[in-house]
């Protein structure tokens, strides 16, 4: 135990611990969870992650109605919004930028022709 704790860095207790927990469960590594179940399994986690990244505009409650439509028993909108966290998802809409006004487009272009011939000396008067 002492030449384990050493390639491993950690106590000898911390050994022996190790090897009850596997000589109790038999060597399975499928021991039992402890705490509530998940109410997603990991397609319901990567149908949710594929229906945001398809819609990024779409909000938590709209992706659980896609995701779960025929659903007996859908997950709550948390949940929903703790798999896209978890994902690095976070609760942000991206924003639609207004087009520019056909005023605007207009004034740019006139500005732009006027300053197309401006030399250098010109723009440092400015800048």
């Amino acid at each position: 135990m002492m030449t384990l704790a050493g390639m491993f860095g950690v106590t000898k207790a911390g050994i022996s611990q190790f090897l009850k927990r596997q000589k109790a469960q038999d060597g399975s590594t499928n021991s039992q969870r402890t705490g509530r179940p998940r109410v997603t399994d990991r397609n319901d986690d990567r149908n949710i992650l594929k229906t945001s990244r398809t819609n990024p505009r779409l909000t938590a409650p709209a992706i659980r109605r896609e995701v779960f439509l025929n659903s007996p028993a859908p997950p709550s909108v948390s949940t929903v919004k703790r798999r896209l966290n978890a994902a690095g998802i976070m609760g942000r809409r991206p924003v639609k930028k207004p087009l520019i006004s056909e005023k605007n487009r207009v004034a740019r272009v006139k500005w732009a022709k006027e300053h197309l011939n401006w030399t250098r000396q010109d723009w440092n008067k400015i800048l």
